[in-house]
Order: structure tokens, then C-alpha cells, then sequence
């Protein structure tokens, strides 16, 4: 899937989810279907401490394996991050997953992407690989962050 993907399409597709991210509106108290017990405030939690996880995950292609490192519980990781963030306004959280994407584009910036990285949910993934799996996967997030919020507008 990775094969042909450039630091530059990664580059431009993080930055054009960033602007959509941006221009989300609604009742961030909503409930987020499909996301048992979420609110439409924690899916964007989600999305803004995955994005600020990204850099990390890049950086990790230039360190040596880990030894004895227990495997990636999205679950556990999620609710935690969500958790750190319950306090957090919405405005924060956009702001965030600004910030986020500013240290991802940064870091795709003059690395190799066929390096592997060794940390997050995709261990041995090329730079490539894991960051177009991240990228589709905040894709599929968003998406379904905006039919929440369009299902319940502010008034």
C-alpha cells in the first residue's frame, strides 16, 4: 500500500485533514455513535492525541529496537488519552491536533520513510507504511466525527 508514498503526499494529506479538523462545529456533548460511552468531545480527543503521537512514532525509526516491550493496547492507550483530556475544551483539543500536525510534517521533513519505526501500533512498519495507516485511520475517525456533529448542530 505504502510502495509509492512520499514524506511530501504525507506531508499534504496530514495538513488537509488538519483543516478540516479545524473547521469542525457542533455540539461537541453529543453522543459519538459507534463509540460506546464517547462523546463527540472525546472522538476529537482521540484524534488530537493521536495526532500528537505521530512525531514520536516517526522519531522512533532512528532509535534501536525495543527489548521487552509489552505489544501496543490501542484500548488502554485510547481510554488514557481521552482521560488526560476530559478537562480540556474543545478549543484546546483543535489546537492540539494543530500542534500535532506541525511536529508530523516537521518530522517527515528530510527523513527516509523506508525506515522502520519501533513504536506505536505499527512496529516494523516502514515511516511510509505507518503513517499512511495513521493517516487513514484519522480519516475514518474524522468522518465519523462530522456525521456526529451533523447530526447534532449547535443551535
Amino acid at each position: 500500500m505504502a510502495e509509492g508514498v512520499s514524506a511530501s503526499s504525507l506531508q499534504a494529506g496530514f495538513i488537509e485533514l488538519a483543516s478540516i479538523v479545524r473547521a469542525l462545529h457542533g455540539d461537541w456533548s453529543a453522543p459519538a455513535t459507534g463509540y460506546e460511552g464517547w462523546t463527540c468531545k472525546d472522538l476529537l480527543a482521540h484524534l488530537s492525541s493521536s495526532e500528537l503521537s505521530l512525531s514520536r512514532i516517526i522519531a522512533s525509526a532512528n532509535e534501536p529496537p525495543p527489548t521487552d516491550m509489552p505489544a501496543f493496547d490501542a484500548d488502554r492507550w485510547n481510554a488514557a488519552m481521552v482521560r488526560r483530556r476530559s478537562d480540556r475544551d474543545p478549543q484546546e483539543l483543535l489546537n492540539e491536533f494543530d500542534l500535532g500536525t506541525n511536529q508530523v510534517v516537521e518530522a517527515l521533513t528530510d527523513i527516509d520513510v523506508h525506515k522502520k519505526v519501533q513504536a506505536g501500533a505499527f512496529p516494523g512498519y516502514t515511516i511510509a507504511a505507518a503513517m499512511a495507516e495513521m493517516l487513514d485511520h484519522q480519516r475514518q475517525h474524522l468522518d465519523d466525527l462530522r456525521s456526529c456533529l451533523h447530526k447534532h448542530p449547535e443551535l
